[in-house]
C-alpha cells in the first residue's frame, strides 16, 4: 500500500502537468483558429480608409462617388468593402494606410510621395462655378470681369494655405475681392466642402473657383441653376497645377495589389466613368496615346501651331477628313438610328465630351452644340467628323482613340441635341 500510495503521489504531479499541457495546447489551438478566422475574414474584405464627412468623395453613409467606385472594385474581387473612418487632415496617410488600418485609399494624386499609386481612373480640373443667368461667361483667370466680382476660393489645411486658383488670382493682382473658405470648414456640419457653392447660390459671392468634383457635385444640388466651367489657363506649371490625375493609393510594398487594382480599373472603366458622370465630375478629355497631354510640351512656341488646320496632311485625317479637305460631303450613316444614338451618348460621356460641351450639349469651356451653328467646325457632318478626329483649338483629336464608326455615332447623338430650326438641318 505504501508503494501504491507513493506511486500515486508520484503520479499526481505528472497528471497535473499533462492537464496543464492539454489546456495550453487547447488555448494555442484556439488562438491559431481565431487568427486564421480573422485572417480569412480580412482577405474577404476590400479594406478602405476614408473620410466620414467629405462629400462628394465619401461619407459614413457611403454616399460619395469614391464609395461607389470602391464598391465596383470590391465586387470585381468578390469581396465586401469595409471602412476605417478617419478625417482627412494632416497625418491621414500616416495614421491609416501606412499604419496598416486599411489596404487602399481612394482619390489620391498620382504624384503623391507617401504611397504607391495605381493608374489614374479620372482626371479633373479646377472650375469656375457661377449662376446660369449672369451676363458674363467665365473660363479664364485673365477675364477682366474677375476684378469686379466677389470671388470665393478654398483655403487648404490648418494653416490656410492658398490653393492654386488663389495663387493664380494673386499673380494677376486680384486679391481684395477674393473671399477665402476653408476646404475643411466646420467638421461638425455635414458636407463642409460644399459651403462655398452654397455661398454662390445664396448670392453671398458672385463666383467660386473650386476643385472640379466639389463644384460639379454641389452645383447640381442648389435651388438655382449654376454653371460649372473648367478653368482654362496658359500659365499652369509644375508649381501651379490646375488639373490632376487621380488614382488609388496602396502601401509601397503592395506592388501585387497595385497591379490587381490596375486590372480592375481597366476592366470596369465604363462603370467608373458613369459614376463620375452621375456625380457631375468635370473631367478632361483623354488624348490619343503618344500625343501631348495638357501639361506636356508640344515643342511649339505658338499654342495653336500644333493644332489641326485645313493645311494638315490629308493622309493622317482618315476617310472623312480627306473628304472634308477635298470639299466632299459624306452623310452620317447613323443619323436617326436609335441604337447608334444611344451608343453615341455613352461614348460622349466616356470620352468626357460633356466636361467642355455640357452634359446636354449646352456649352461651357467648349461651344454650345445645340444652336444653329457651332463656333468651330461648322457645316455638314463631314467637317464635324474631321474636327472630332483631328482636333481644333483647345479640343483634342480622337484619331486612334475611337474609330470613325464610333465618331459617326457620337455625332448622330449630338445632332439630337439640336434646338434650332428643323428646316436648317443638313445632316
Amino acid at each position: 500500500m505504501l508503494n501504491q500510495t507513493e506511486g500515486g503521489r508520484r503520479a499526481a504531479p505528472h497528471a497535473s502537468a499533462c492537464l496543464a499541457l492539454l489546456l495550453l495546447l487547447s488555448a494555442s489551438l484556439f488562438l491559431v483558429v481565431a487568427w486564421a478566422t480573422e485572417t480569412a475574414e480580412a482577405t474577404k474584405s476590400f479594406r478602405v480608409c476614408a473620410d466620414p464627412n467629405n462629400l462628394p468623395f465619401s461619407n459614413r453613409q457611403q454616399e460619395g462617388f469614391e464609395n461607389k467606385i470602391a464598391e465596383v472594385l470590391a465586387r470585381g474581387l468578390g469581396q465586401a468593402v469595409t471602412y476605417t473612418w478617419w478625417p482627412q487632415r494632416r497625418g491621414f496617410l500616416r495614421s491609416t494606410l501606412n499604419a496598416g488600418q486599411c489596404d487602399v485609399v481612394m482619390g489620391l494624386p498620382v504624384a503623391i510621395d507617401m504611397v504607391l499609386t495605381t493608374q489614374p481612373y479620372y482626371r479633373s480640373v479646377y472650375a469656375f462655378v457661377y449662376p446660369e443667368d449672369t451676363p458674363y461667361d467665365l473660363s479664364s483667370f485673365d477675364d477682366p470681369v474677375l476684378k469686379e466680382l466677389k470671388i470665393g476660393v478654398h483655403l487648404i489645411g490648418d494653416d490656410y494655405t492658398n490653393s492654386p486658383p488663389a495663387h493664380a488670382l494673386s499673380k494677376r493682382g486680384i486679391v481684395d475681392n477674393v473671399v477665402g473658405y476653408s476646404v475643411f470648414g466646420n467638421y461638425a456640419d455635414p458636407n463642409p466642402p460644399g459651403k462655398i457653392i452654397e455661398a454662390v447660390a445664396n448670392n453671398e459671392i458672385d463666383a467660386a473657383i473650386v476643385w472640379g468634383p466639389i463644384g460639379g457635385y454641389f452645383a447640381q444640388r442648389q435651388a438655382v441653376s449654376l454653371r460649372v466651367v473648367p478653368v482654362v489657363s496658359e500659365d499652369e506649371s509644375p508649381s501651379l497645377l490646375l488639373a490632376y490625375d487621380i488614382a488609388l493609393g496602396v502601401r509601397r510594398s503592395d506592388e501585387a495589389l497595385k497591379n490587381t487594382l490596375n486590372g480592375l480599373l481597366t476592366q470596369h472603366a465604363a462603370e467608373i466613368q458613369q459614376i463620375l458622370v452621375d456625380y457631375g465630375i468635370p473631367g478632361i478629355a483623354p488624348h490619343p496615346t503618344g500625343s501631348p497631354g495638357p501639361q506636356q510640351d508640344t515643342g511649339a512656341s505658338d499654342p495653336q501651331a500644333s493644332q489641326a488646320s485645313d493645311e494638315q496632311p490629308t493622309a493622317s485625317r482618315g476617310e472623312a477628313g480627306q473628304a472634308a479637305a477635298n470639299g466632299l460631303v459624306k452623310l452620317n450613316p447613323y443619323t436617326g438610328n436609335p441604337e447608334a444614338i444611344i451608343e453615341g451618348e455613352e461614348l460622349y460621356k466616356l470620352l468626357n465630351c460633356y466636361s467642355c460641351h455640357g452634359l446636354r450639349g449646352g456649352g461651357g469651356m467648349g461651344p454650345d452644340l445645340t444652336d444653329e451653328e457651332w463656333k468651330e467646325g461648322t457645316g455638314d457632318d463631314t467637317r464635324v467628323m474631321d474636327q472630332v478626329m483631328t482636333g481644333r483649338n483647345k479640343m483634342p483629336g480622337y484619331d486612334g482613340v475611337i474609330t470613325e464608326e464610333e465618331a459617326w455615332k457620337v455625332i448622330a447623338y449630338v445632332r439630337t441635341l439640336y434646338k434650332g430650326n428643323p428646316s436648317t438641318i443638313e445632316w
